[in-house]
């Protein structure tokens, strides 16, 4: 039954226009001045190393699925922490300009917005080879604890014609059942080039063919979103463009850089044995003419340059590319709610370095004046693995999750789960006998619980922060003990010497500085109390992502996941005994300091 539900998906596929892929002859007039199809063009037909073709610069923590002919398309895992296929993190995304910067007079399309992101795969639903690839890529946490990374996976490389004409061929074969099409494999530089001159429903067609081949014969090597004991239970994984905030989240960086990171203007570019980002150029493929060089602006092969913290190549520039959604305005900080034609990121090969950033974004039209398709000399895709939100294996878990965060208890340990009175109200509605009252009462119930979410979310954000700033407080007693060490060892050497003034002098010293110390552990013990004050569910999330965000930072952050992990004890201390004596919390943060490894 499953092959034959796949031929009728096939048959459906060609009706929707799989034929139509092939270049035609009606296409728009090219726009730019050195079209990529003429690059392509004039590339010398030279053969190149064929275990590179696909893969041109491979890296620890690629996974692959396979493509017709021998070839393959490499993926790179994106994870985001959350508690579950229900929760997901806060991103910004765009740029905040300032009047007077390159882009502040389109603010309106690629301005600061929030948006937010998660995955829809946990390791456990990975085959056995993609486990032991993205495995060490994954940060070690607590099983016990609530939070696991969620992924997804974006193409590692813009897709390119060869890679394209391979998934393409095979098209009518899986339409009508016929053998698939002899392999005539483009081993040229010009098949390595971005597939270019497509239009947006080409890409979505290469998607649509891409997984029809890839259930057909390779079902096996494909993620499953919640496998559990039966096949069917999960959401078997499909080929499909990348949303937007997948794109640039990946794009950014993802959970490789910090979240200061995360948030400028391009993604970090490090350079070994500097502290400044290295230039553009090495990244991204543009148009340097303006600048000097002479370079020439020209599409260039896949993987040519360096690629970003993720692994990924060509965000920047080199050829724009679609992504899913259709296009929407920026407007206070949001998206806007009409929607246009679909969304180009990155920019293309054309662009000067000024006007390059991660998150850039154009609006393209669907279609041409001429009513054909719309193609552009300079825009192709990478795509992305998608499945099944909601597969029937994970339906226990969503629901649970979805009632817990409505949930006035999941605020505060002060109100106990069963007498939760949103639960009460719950209740309430259900009994109530009157259709209008009780519809009345269920609208305010679910603003009553989105209120609580909105206030749940706020409150996650002020535990991690104060977890970050008790860690800093420790830090600070730490140093002020070094400072009261260094100033006892001195007088007493003055007091060896019989230097009474010098004497005199420090003992003033050393009483400020033990006054400074004890006003320092009053503080932390302040932010033990304030730590209660959230349920230890809040507590134990919010230090794993602060945990892992802190690690991050290569010197400093070492010290500080020693101070935000002694916290939290306290914290659950403090919880039990609604007390901390000075001494004895002092006495615990110099000897972690001791014990902490250089």
């Amino acid at each position: 039954m499953s092959e034959l539900r796949l031929g009728a998906a096939a048959l459906l596929l060609t009706t929707l226009g799989l034929a139509a892929c092939s270049p035609g002859t009606d296409e728009p007039p090219a726009k730019s001045a050195k079209p990529a199809n003429a690059a392509a063009a004039s590339a010398p037909a030279q053969p190149v190393d064929t275990s590179k073709l696909d893969n041109p610069k491979p890296l620890p923590g690629d996974v692959s699925l396979p493509l017709p002919c021998g070839g393959e398309l490499v993926l790179r895992s994106v994870y985001v922490l959350a508690q579950g296929s229900l929760d997901d993190r806060e991103v910004n995304l765009g740029y905040p300009f300032s009047e007077g910067e390159a882009g502040y007079q389109q603010s309106f399309i690629s301005g600061y917005r929030r948006d937010f992101i998660n995955g829809q795969f946990s390791l456990q639903d990975l085959s056995p080879a993609w486990q032991k690839a993205v495995a060490p890529n994954l940060p070690e946490l607590d099983q016990a604890g609530p939070l696991k990374p969620m992924m997804y996976f974006i193409g590692k490389y813009e897709v390119s014609a060869r890679q394209y004409a391979q998934v393409m061929a095979q098209a009518q074969s899986l339409a009508s059942g016929e053998a698939p099409p002899a392999c005539q494999p483009d081993t040229t530089a010009a098949g390595r080039l971005p597939k270019v001159k497509l239009s947006r429903f080409e890409a979505e067609r290469f998607a649509a063919v891409y997984s029809a081949w890839l259930l057909k014969h390779h079902r096996d090597l494909l993620p499953v979103s919640g496998r559990g004991s039966k096949a069917e239970d999960g959401g078997v994984g499909f080929v499909r463009l990348p949303t937007e905030v997948e794109w640039e989240f990946a794009a950014r960086g993802g959970s490789a850089v910090s979240r200061q990171e995360l948030e400028g203007r391009l993604f970090p570019r490090k350079v070994q044995g500097s502290d400044s980002d290295g230039p553009l150029g090495d990244w991204a493929v543009f148009n340097q003419v303006a600048g000097g060089t002479g370079q020439a602006a020209r599409l260039m092969p896949i993987g040519t340059r360096l690629p970003n913290p993720l692994g990924l190549f060509d965000v920047i520039g080199n050829a724009a590319e679609m992504v899913q959604e259709s296009f929407q305005l920026v407007h206070a900080g949001r998206l806007q709610g009409a929607y246009g034609g679909f969304v180009v990121k990155g920019g293309n090969y054309l662009e000067g370095e000024g006007t390059l950033f991660t998150g850039m974004r154009r609006e393209y039209p669907l279609f041409g004046a001429d009513g054909t398709e719309q193609r552009n000399e300079t825009t192709g895709f990478r795509v992305a693995i998608g499945a099944l939100s909601a597969p029937r294996s994970r339906y226990q878990e969503l629901f649970e999750q979805w009632q817990k965060e409505g949930r006035l208890a999941s605020l505060t340990d002060d109100i106990d789960a069963v007498q939760d009175p949103t639960k009460r109200l719950d209740s309430i509605i259900a009994a109530t006998a009157d259709p209008r009252q009780q519809a009345e009462l269920g609208l305010i119930n679910e603003e009553l619980k989105r209120s609580v979410s909105l206030i749940g979310r706020q409150r996650e954000e002020a535990a991690g922060n104060l977890i970050q700033s008790a860690a800093l407080v420790a830090e600070t007693i730490n140093n002020y003990n070094i400072r009261l060490t260094n100033l006892r060892n001195t007088q007493a050497e003055a007091k060896a010497r019989g230097d009474q003034t010098t004497v005199s002098m420090y003992a003033a010293a050393i009483a400020n500085g033990r006054a400074a110390l004890d006003g320092a552990v009053a503080i932390y013990i302040d932010n033990l109390a304030s730590g209660t004050r959230y349920t230890d569910a809040v507590i134990q999330a919010q230090f794993q992502r602060v945990k892992e965000e802190l690690n991050r930072k290569p010197v400093l952050g070492k010290s500080l996941v020693s101070r935000a992990t002694l916290f939290v004890r306290h914290v659950g201390e403090y919880r039990q005994n609604r007390r901390a004596d000075p001494a004895t919390i002092l006495k615990e943060l110099l000897a972690s300091a001791a014990a902490r490894p250089s």
